[in-house]
């Protein structure tokens, strides 16, 4: 006989339809941001793989954009969808791990969050590493109890998965290794199948980004290794808090002190006492990940996104305490707080009520620029190609100009132009005209390059771009005649 839903399921249910419609609605309220703009390009030059990124986002926009357009919503909508499937599978995996109703204050929690609610808004890496990351360790939890051989190839396949979506999925296997080193039942696991054919199938689901690699002499393992290593300053405490600050606000501050006090404690104390397998193995996927980030923040700037995965099994230990502790009003303050911190968010980037500059305004612009270029191209007898200072002006004027050319980045005056310099081939743009743009909010500090690379250079007059009675940036423009060559 079929076991009635609970009224946490019910509830839980038309938490995912409302908040799916409202996401939904709202994919299209901002202008593409160059994140989306320059993952959308990855999109349209599929191939195994990519210099900065593993290719599973571009695979997904591929087929988003076939099916609805190279619009907003059409690049976006990739992100929504693995958006949904997270909440549904954050579900799934804590109502295993403890029962229903904790799985409803888990799942709501971390959906209203600023965090996961504008991570499943924009195409980045992000949304397919985090629900690929969280199918990955609730299979390997299953696989763990149920001790089904299946269950372990499906979570090393999707850990795959996680991988070819972002680097940052390497702690997915460093989390397993922990599990499996430091619980009796992971000890267990040595002599089964099951570890190895998982490392096996995720190595399997990897296999286009490493087979990018071996084609292109590991550029992109050395990009985002060595070459990070290189960047690496002195001690500055500036980052550190700089970090501590975007995490404050992108979890609400109850939610983000809560998870590292409670997750932390109740890891450790598993690990050294009770040796409770919950939370050890919640642990080592919470606590590595953001460990890590932690020390890096003492010397290289941490994105707001990077600390993301770890949170998934550190709400669930924070919400677990919450609940076990009966304090229903502290769980009603942190969503509160998590509410109106989303809400917030968003009226501040949709109206223009507060004069946001700097990368905090980079959706701004975008529109009039490419007007402004489309009305250049005209000027000339041939047609020129389009090309810009950094991914981000090149990457959002493919997608706004009327026609969606190919355009192109800093490669063309010899620099590192990420995946453009993969996609470019500057003989075939020899002796050709351009137009060239560089943007305020990622200053293009020496114009001058532009006369070593073409045989004349006109600048036009500066296009700045206005939030309300503020200027939010600067676009500068210059027609190019006779392109030289790198």
């Amino acid at each position: 006989m079929k076991r009635p839903r609970s009224v946490w399921f019910r509830r839980f249910f038309w938490f995912i339809l409302i908040i799916s419609v409202v996401r939904l609605l709202l994919l299209g309220a901002l202008d593409m941001m160059p994140q989306d703009a320059y993952y959308w390009q990855y999109s349209r030059h599929l191939a195994w793989g990519y210099f900065d990124h593993p290719p599973m986002h571009a695979y997904t926009a591929f087929l988003t954009t076939s099916l609805f357009g190279d619009t907003v919503i059409g690049v976006r909508l990739a992100a929504w969808i693995y958006g949904v499937g997270l909440l549904i599978v954050i579900f799934l995996f804590t109502r295993y791990v403890f029962d229903e109703k904790m799985a409803f204050w888990v799942t709501i929690i971390a959906g209203l969050t600023p965090l996961f609610t504008i991570g499943s808004s924009i195409l980045t890496p992000d949304p397919p590493l985090l629900f690929f990351w969280t199918l990955s360790i609730y299979l390997g939890y299953r696989a763990f109890k149920e001790k089904r051989t299946f269950l372990w190839v499906l979570a090393g396949f999707f850990g795959g998965l996680a991988a070819l979506s972002k680097y940052t999925a390497i702690f997915l296997f460093f989390g397993y290794l922990i599990v499996l080193l430091f619980s009796k039942e992971g000890r267990r696991c040595w002599k089964t199948p099951g570890p190895y054919l998982a490392l096996i199938a995720g190595f399997v689901a990897f296999l286009p980004q490493f087979y990018w690699n071996i084609q292109n002499d590991w550029a992109s393992f050395a990009f985002q290794t060595t070459r990070r290593a290189g960047e690496i300053s002195r001690w500055r405490l500036d980052l550190f808090g700089g970090m501590i600050g975007s995490q404050l606000f992108l979890l609400s501050p109850i939610l983000f002190i809560g998870i590292i006090w409670i997750g932390f404690k109740d890891t450790i104390k598993a690990y050294l006492k009770n040796h409770e397998f919950r939370n050890i193995y919640l642990g080592a996927f919470f606590g590595p990940l953001i460990a890590f980030f932690t020390l890096v923040s003492l010397k290289y700037w941490v994105k707001m996104n990077w600390l993301a995965p770890s949170y998934i099994t550190g709400v669930m230990l924070f919400v677990a305490y919450l609940v076990r502790k009966e304090k229903k009003k502290l769980i009603k303050t942190t969503l509160f707080i998590a509410i109106a911190e989303t809400v917030l968010l968003y009226i501040l980037v949709i109206f223009p009520v507060v004069p946001l500059k700097g990368e905090a305004s980079y959706w701004e612009g975008w529109t009039e620029l490419a007007d402004r270029v489309e009305s250049e191209r005209i000027v000339f007898t041939e047609e020129p190609f389009i090309a810009g200072w950094g991914y981000k002006v090149s990457s959002e004027l493919a997608f706004y100009l009327p026609d969606q050319p190919e355009t192109h980045s800093s490669e063309i005056l010899g620099f590192n132009g990420l995946n453009y310099s993969y996609w470019t081939d500057t003989d075939l743009l020899i002796n050709r005209d351009a137009i060239f743009v560089a943007d305020d909010r990622e200053p293009f500090r020496k114009p001058e390059l532009l006369n070593k690379y073409f045989n004349e250079v006109v600048e036009i007059p500066i296009l700045e771009i206005f939030r309300g009675d503020e200027v939010v940036t600067k676009f500068r423009i210059w027609r190019c005649y006779g392109y030289l060559g790198p």
